[in-house]
């Protein structure tokens, strides 16, 4: 295992939220461990970061922010109905447009995840969030709006709900199938299948991903998130997984 993997192992379990433990710690860890290894990066190139947006290409910030503006403006339009700067009908549109939106990227970023950087795959599930949280005011305001008649035409409104409601429903389902960083981190992982093909493909390559587990399985246990009779049995697990001929903590 070579130092800057098992820097990268450290850098990355360190920044796992402290309340995660147990056999969850552990299946994040595993999937950490696979990540620094499988993914390592050539002579001279540092691993993609996972919290900084510098390294990313343009085209994905153009996508993270359609999706974050569309999040907002699903639930938010009516903040500035008459008396403001919009319409309630322009509100209303803006809101029908936004809904829209939010909903076809929220399903793209379902189907495209696995190819998008890091750092936007972990926070897929914000702007989700946000529409979540925004579209239950919006749709209530248009409906005080509508009964107090401050629009024209009371259709752009009613438009506005039905697509409101509908698409807080499709969101709920989308984020109940987004991943989130940890569970992201634990689907990365090798199974044990992977793990025995893997040792009869690339020995050299399985000792390092072995090396890697148990670097990861010491940190957690080290910062409190595995007790010391978990960390025995995933040990042992660890012996299992990648057999015992291979060297423990070998580098």
């Amino acid at each position: 295992m070579s130092e800057i993997e098992l820097a990268r192992v450290r850098d990355q379990i360190s920044h796992l939220p402290s309340s995660l433990r147990g056999p969850t710690a552990v299946d994040a860890g595993r999937g950490i461990a696979a990540e620094a290894v499988l993914q390592a990066p050539a002579a001279g190139e540092d691993y993609p970061s996972t919290h900084d947006l510098s390294s990313v290409s343009g085209r994905w910030i153009v996508f993270g922010s359609v999706q974050l503006v569309a999040a907002i403006l699903a639930g938010a339009s009516h903040f500035g109905a008459r008396g403001g700067r919009l319409e309630p009908e322009i509100a209303a549109n803006i809101a029908v447009a936004g809904t829209l939106v939010s909903v076809l990227v929220g399903m793209l970023a379902l189907r495209i995840g696995a190819s998008m950087p890091m750092v936007l795959r972990s926070a897929r599930r914000t702007p989700i969030i946000v529409a979540l949280v925004l579209l239950p005011i919006g749709f209530t305001l248009g409906l005080v709006r509508l009964l107090t008649r401050e629009a024209y035409e009371d259709v752009p409104l009613i438009i506005a709900a039905v697509v409101q409601a509908v698409g807080f429903i499709a969101l709920l389902v989308i984020l109940r199938r987004t991943p989130g960083a940890v569970e992201l981190r634990a689907r990365a992982g090798l199974s044990d299948a992977e793990c025995a093909e893997l040792r009869g493909r690339d020995p050299e390559l399985a000792q390092r991903m072995k090396d890697a587990e148990i670097q990861a399985l010491l940190a957690l246990t080290a910062l409190g998130q595995v007790d010391p009779q978990l960390a025995e049995r995933e040990s042992a697990r660890i012996d299992e997984r990648w057999g015992v001929g291979l060297v423990d903590g070998g580098s």
